[in-house]
């Protein structure tokens, strides 16, 4: 039996049985204005020309022998790429293929929104961060040190674990006992737990090798100093030209560690990992998040990094 072929604007559906184009006519799929060929060799014609194809034709009889006798006519009146590419892959037997097509038109734009949503909420969460520690400021009268230590230099407690109660985390906070280090026996439970606003969503590492939760960002130590808590009128080179707190891609510490902490060139470059493509985000000291793009200039990047050294700030 011969090929069927139904052709519109530039596209074109087949080969198809003779009933497969009679069901996809029926179905309205094949339109008056398509053009439609029997075999390989035959010329293309309307298909309102072809009697009985369409279900308002008056004699389906003839359907099978009036074809090759018509000649192909004007192009068109309108084109549906889509359709005809559906109608294509439906008639070859095709619907797994169509299946995989259009999983494989989703999957960017899916993709594309998760990370959106990730990248947005990493923001939200440095944002939170520096609401606590301006709350903290507010508390105390200065921000939290970068970490404690005792005077021969063990470390016992992060900035993170400073601002606990400004971030809704007061009865984890009052449960840590402050006169023994983080990683006490006596403390291990607390700070073995994962604390949301510390963990960047793009990242799958959750808790260290040892068992204690991650945080995704680290404290500028130019700022928040170990054992030493600065003041907003310390931040001579203002708040907004200062790196309060960075965005990393890898070397995660537990939140709980002292030494979380660390000059952000140390984080931040072009030969540095991110969490996302081309940079990381930054807590800046009035407040606000800042995308800066991993080309930065290492210059720009330091005079960001120091409170007070009297450098001016351009473009970033």
């Amino acid at each position: 039996m011969a090929n069927w072929y139904v052709k519109r604007g530039s596209q074109t559906a087949g080969p198809l049985t003779q009933e497969r184009l009679k069901e996809l006519a029926i179905q309205g799929n094949v339109q008056e204005s398509d053009l439609v060929k029997k075999g390989e060799n035959g010329n293309f014609i309307p298909a309102g020309q072809i009697p009985g194809l369409l279900p308002d034709s008056d004699d389906g009889d003839e359907f099978e022998t009036n074809t090759q006798s018509q000649s192909e006519s004007a192009a068109p009146k309108k084109n549906n790429t889509v359709l005809i590419v559906v109608l294509a892959i439906v008639g070859g037997g095709g619907g797994l293929l169509l299946i995989l097509l259009l999983v494989a038109l989703l999957l960017p734009a899916i993709q594309g929104a998760r990370n959106a949503a990730r990248y947005s909420q990493s923001k939200n969460n440095m944002k939170l961060i520096g609401l606590a520690l301006y709350n903290y400021h507010d508390s105390y009268s200065m921000f939290p040190p970068g970490g404690t230590t005792t005077t021969e230099g063990k470390p016992y407690h992060s900035w993170q674990a400073s601002i606990l109660p400004f971030i809704d985390q007061a009865p984890l906070y009052n449960e840590i006992d402050f006169d023994k280090p983080w990683d006490d026996p006596v403390n291990q439970f607390v700070f073995q737990q994962i604390i949301p606003p510390y963990l960047n969503p793009a990242i799958e590492d959750k808790v260290s090798p040892d068992g204690y939760g991650l945080s995704h960002y680290v404290g500028n130590q130019r700022v928040m100093k170990k054992n030493i808590g600065i003041r907003f009128r310390d931040i001579t080179d203002g708040t907004s030209n200062t790196i309060l707190a960075v965005e990393t891609g890898q070397n995660f510490k537990p939140w709980g560690d002292p030494t979380s902490i660390a000059d952000p060139s140390t984080i931040m470059g072009r030969d540095k990992k991110t969490a996302y493509r081309g940079g990381n985000h930054v807590l800046l000291g009035d407040g606000s998040v800042r995308f800066i793009s991993k080309n930065v200039d290492p210059k720009t990047l330091k005079q960001l990094s120091i409170p007070d050294d009297g450098q001016i700030v351009g473009e970033f």
